[in-house]
């Protein structure tokens, strides 16, 4: 079963992958610039990693959610 992601997530991954770019350009080149980039991708990267969790969703719904739906409660 494929279950891509879709056109609008793969912008928003995009767009993550700018920020990570952006953000490496500002911060500055001195002893500390590892561990602030570090400090600072690994929220880029929980972001990717919710959006791509998406299309785990949609392959599995009744184990995994869309982002900002419920999973349906399961019947007796």
């Amino acid at each position: 079963m494929s279950t891509p992601l879709t056109g609008r997530e793969l912008e928003v991954l995009a767009l993550t992958g700018r920020l990570a770019e952006e953000l490496a350009a500002i911060v500055g080149n001195g002893p500390a610039r590892a561990q602030d980039l570090n400090e600072l991708l690994v929220h880029v990267h929980a972001i990717q990693h919710a959006v791509m969790a998406q299309a785990a969703a949609r392959a599995y719904p009744e184990q995994f959610r869309l982002l900002g739906v419920l999973i349906p409660a399961e019947t007796p």
